[in-house]
């Protein structure tokens, strides 16, 4: 088994470890997304009754009968008044439903937050995590799915913090667009009124020229030559025919300035009433801008009191994500360098053995410095729990005398552990 195949292993209990953490830190935190669901969906399915004042009702009961009297002007002062009454009335009824929604968010939103911080204690009770937890974290090597994960969390943040923005830009789009519509159709019909008046108006003056007796002449009325004809002639005076019947063209005139000014009244009045038409239909799209606008107003007050505890939800996730990652490398970092310098001991151990490399003892008699099989057999079962002190040769080694070191250097100077010529300047 190589040395590689090794830390891995000793490093499985850590990495058990941080497996099941991060297992139940998601489960919470979609446990927690479905409490949040759950109570936006309560709030919204189960708003505070709203209910229009009597005299708010009053006057639109007005405003109706005034206009289907056409009493314009009567119109436009209750419509001022209606529309003001009605604003206030929304605000005021916003302002108690975000006042009632706010206090449960809160309370959801600091119990949440309560299971959070007992989640995160228990965690790491269970290991050494040799931080401060007050320390900065810094978010360097994330993978790919961490870094998604924590980026798509950030966006719906995002969106959920600017939702008032959004949506007056959207109710801004969705009514400008109902305004260009009633401006279109209304353009649309207005010319197609002003070409049926026209057609008239032409038909009448068309019908006031033909009306009238023609004069004709014959051969039995004189030798004189034709009209057309006679009026060639250069040394003539003009020619006149007679015209009109009973009563000349008087009674002709009149009734086509009759017919003509009557067709007059009906296309003003006309335009009047498509004019009303128009001013009513956007008076009442204004209407529901604004009161479409309030409520998004009142939700976005709701959403700036949730918005912190969101942000220091996810804050506080990725940084226990964060942490616990870095445990988990420090624990195995700090088990390979430990592995690496208890191995050296033992190869080097071994060698002054196998040359019989000798020490003096307190009497004077040359020794051999041995290893024994089952040292060999610790190295290899070194760091398999990382939650307890390690322990290596290296131990082993620094319980030699001082006299056994220096004469165990000598002969291997050149390998020689760095943790024991460390001990062995301390000692000295």
């Amino acid at each position: 088994m190589s040395q590689g195949q090794r830390v891995s292993q000793r490093a499985s209990p850590i990495q058990l470890w941080k497996d099941d953490v991060w297992s139940r830190a998601k489960q919470l935190m979609a446990h927690h997304h479905r409490q949040f669901l759950k109570l936006d969906l309560d709030i919204e399915a189960n708003p505070l009754e709203s209910k229009f004042s009597g005299p708010l009702v009053d006057l639109m009961q007005r405003e109706e009968i005034a206009s289907s009297q056409n009493k314009h002007s009567v119109v436009e002062a209750l419509a001022k008044r209606v529309f003001t009454g009605l604003c206030t009335e929304t605000k005021r009824h916003c302002t108690m439903q975000s006042t009632s929604n706010q206090s449960r968010w809160v309370t959801l939103l600091e119990q949440q937050s309560e299971e959070r911080r007992k989640f995160f204690a228990e965690s790491f009770s269970a290991v050494d995590a040799r931080f401060d937890p007050r320390q900065p974290v810094k978010t360097k090597g994330l993978t790919l799915d961490e870094a998604y994960e924590r980026e798509e969390r950030r966006l719906a943040r995002d969106a959920f913090a600017n939702y008032e923005n959004y949506e007056n830009f959207n109710l801004d789009h969705s009514f400008g667009l109902q305004l260009s519509r009633v401006n279109a159709e209304w353009g649309v019909y207005e010319q197609q009124m002003l070409n049926d008046y026209e057609t008239q108006k032409a038909t009448i003056l068309g019908k006031a020229r033909t009306s009238g007796n023609q004069f004709v002449s014959s051969s039995r009325q004189g030798p004189w030559k034709s009209k057309e004809k006679q009026s060639l002639l250069f040394n003539t005076a003009p020619v006149f025919s007679p015209e009109g019947g009973i009563g000349g063209g008087t009674r002709r005139s009149q009734a086509v300035e009759a017919e003509l000014q009557s067709l007059d009244k009906m296309f003003n009045q006309a335009k009047e009433r498509i004019a009303n038409q128009k001013k009513n239909a956007i008076r009442w799209i204004k209407r529901q801008e604004a009161r479409m606008k309030i409520q998004v107003e009142g939700i976005g007050n709701d959403r700036k009191v949730i918005y912190p505890y969101l942000k220091k939800a996810d804050e506080e996730f990725d940084k226990f994500f964060s942490q616990t990652t870095r445990t988990v490398k420090e624990a195995e970092t700090s088990a390979a360098i430990t592995f690496s310098d208890s191995s050296t001991t033992l190869n080097t151990l071994k060698s002054a053995s196998t040359v019989g490399e000798k020490d003096n003892d307190s009497n004077g008699t040359p020794r051999t410095l041995e290893m024994s099989q089952s040292d060999n057999s610790n190295s290899e079962d070194f760091g398999n729990s990382m939650f307890g002190d390690i322990q290596g040769l290296s131990t082993q080694a620094s319980k030699m005398s001082l006299e056994k070191k220096r004469a165990y250097l000598k002969g291997v100077s050149g390998a020689a552990s760095p943790n024991l010529r460390a001990e062995i300047v301390a000692e000295e």
